[in-house]
């Protein structure tokens, strides 16, 4: 199988995750909680406030049902989905950008290995907020520093995800879009 094949195969997988987690967990999982939808699947982003709000919700013994669900979900589709979209931007960059001028540079494989630090730093920070919501939100019982100090922290990951996804995307799709018609 080429390498656009598994590229394709792992866009698509993460396609699907997304398409789950968002029409099929989130608006289950909003309905359980009574606190909203799952907090990283708030695009425009969530404020501490309101990761204290539906730790408190989940803390509430009739609302068993929403805290497997939210477990499920960072135990199943947002497990693999942070590295299928990373492997996959990863191969886009390894496998397209050699040749491709970008910001008046061309490229070579050591610049495709440096743009593979953008999604690797995507994945590692979706990582780092899916343990920080598994270690907050009930059944989990927080130490009290974790406590006090993972409802700030978590916006701030989320906001770094994003930002490294979107910039990851963005490089892609540039460094995709214009390998053929770089190479002279």
């Amino acid at each position: 199988m080429g390498a656009n094949k598994v590229i394709l195969l792992l866009l698509a997988l993460s396609g699907a995750l997304l398409a789950w987690m968002f029409f099929g967990l989130d608006p289950e999982f909003r309905h359980l909680s009574g606190a909203g939808g799952f907090l990283d699947a708030r695009l425009s982003g969530y404020e501490a406030d309101a990761v204290r709000g539906l730790q408190a919700a989940l803390a509430d013994p009739a609302r068993a049902e929403a805290r497997d669900l939210l477990q499920l979900m960072y135990l199943g589709p947002d497990l693999v989905l942070p590295f299928a979209l990373t492997l996959s931007l990863c191969l886009l960059f390894r496998g397209h950008a050699p040749g491709v001028v970008l910001y008046g540079r061309r490229l070579d494989v050591r610049h495709a290995w440096l743009l593979c630090l953008l999604p690797i730093a995507y994945g590692v920070s979706d990582y780092i907020e899916n343990i920080g919501f598994l270690s907050y939100f009930p059944p989990a019982e927080p130490g009290p520093w974790l406590a006090e100090n993972l409802p700030d922290i978590l916006p701030w990951v989320s906001r770094i995800k994003f930002v490294l996804l979107f910039v990851s995307a963005l490089l892609a799709l540039r460094v995709t879009l214009f390998s053929g018609r770089s190479a002279r």
